[in-house]
């Protein structure tokens, strides 16, 4: 009940910032652009950060209107857009664009073929993939368990690859499944997947965090049975991230889980942003980027997650490490002017066809 209040307060905000700032601007409208962007279940704190994002947006442009309607997240948005029901959306991993750019993965998205007119607007927030296991030290005398030491020690294994239906359980089944290890998967909620840990009737789980830490319900575990984490060997990289295209690998430092004393190691990670297509023209995207960027400060203050992002920096960093590997979908016209604009080298695999160079200059 309180988390549902605090989501209500938040977005009753937006709404009235919206209608108080927009009403504050004077003057005759030429031409009005209205987009509707899906989201996620209104339950979710994603649904907020689109919500905030839209009205910050909204207030600095007048002539735009962008409504956030609830939706089945990722690829429900991805498919609607293709469906010509949205005009772009919200993105939990970035994965889900590359799949249904190129028209691979998933049967809706083959069905469409290749998709050229998707564009990529932002990131957001990353999110990095933990693969919990529990510490066999920790067993009572005579108490059944298995060592694991390796991802490899889970093959045959029961094993959690995240909450049912979720991005994360998606991508560390298709990771996994890169190196030839096979787990006797478990799909379950958290909490269920958190007691079954508690009984040792699995021997492990991945977890996906918006920042490098055990979160309240693994730092219950660890103080009743203990766990520790598993990386990835850095030759398994490359495969799995072949086979997830989208997500990215990252270097987490020795002991930088706070509350684990664990070796550096290599985890497994997606990003969260947002998609449009070639439809919304470089000049009002330009806008919008540029109002979104210069403000983020307030997104960030409504939306503490993404404090550790920071716009089109982040998202080149992340990009650049992926052209090459995969086919992701180019960043929008609006968004290369802008990051040119402001000093950014853009690779010529991130660039669209439709960029206007020109409009940089006018």
């Amino acid at each position: 009940m309180v988390k549902s209040k605090w989501l209500r307060a938040v977005i009753a905000t937006a709404v009235v910032l919206t209608l108080a700032l927009s009403m504050s601007g004077c003057g005759p409208i030429d031409e009005f652009y209205s987009y509707e962007f899906g989201s996620t279940s209104a339950a979710s704190t994603h649904y907020v950060a689109a919500a905030v994002l839209a009205s910050i947006i909204n207030t600095g442009n007048p002539d735009m209107k962008i409504t956030v309607v609830e939706s089945g997240a990722t690829h429900d948005n991805l498919i609607k857009t293709q469906a010509g029901k949205l005009d772009g959306g919200f993105a939990t991993s970035w994965d889900g664009m590359a799949m249904a750019y190129n028209g691979t993965t998933m049967s809706e998205y083959i069905a469409y073929g290749e998709w050229p007119e998707l564009r990529m607007m932002s990131g957001y927030v990353h999110n990095y993939v933990l693969v919990v296991v529990l510490d066999h030290d920790d067993q009572e005398e005579g108490e059944e368990g298995e060592i694991i030491e390796t991802l490899y020690d889970l093959h045959g294994k029961r094993f959690s690859a995240g909450v049912a239906g979720s991005v994360t359980e998606f991508n560390i089944r298709r990771q996994f499944d890169s190196l030839g290890i096979e787990p006797e998967w478990v799909s379950a909620s958290y909490p269920d997947v958190i007691e079954m840990a508690r009984n040792r009737e699995i021997v492990g789980f991945a977890r996906a965090s918006t920042s490098i830490r055990l979160d309240a319900s693994m730092r219950d575990l660890h103080s009743e049975i203990g766990i520790t984490v598993l990386g990835w060997p850095e030759e398994d990289l490359e495969p799995a991230l072949v086979a997830t295209p989208g997500t990215s690998a990252h270097w987490v430092p020795e002991d930088a889980v706070e509350g684990l004393s664990v070796p550096g190691f290599y985890t497994m990670g997606h990003t969260t942003g947002i998609f449009v297509t070639t439809a919304i023209p470089q000049d009002v995207m330009y806008r919008m980027a540029k109002t979104y960027v210069d403000k983020w400060d307030q997104f960030a203050r409504a939306w503490s997650a993404a404090g550790d992002w920071t716009p089109l920096e982040t998202d080149l960093a992340l990009l650049n490490d992926m052209v090459g590997r995969v086919d992701m979908p180019p960043l929008h016209a609006g968004v290369v002017q802008l990051m040119k604009e402001r000093g950014y080298e853009v690779e010529p695999a991130l660039i669209g066809p439709e960029y206007d160079e020109d409009a940089v200059d006018r």
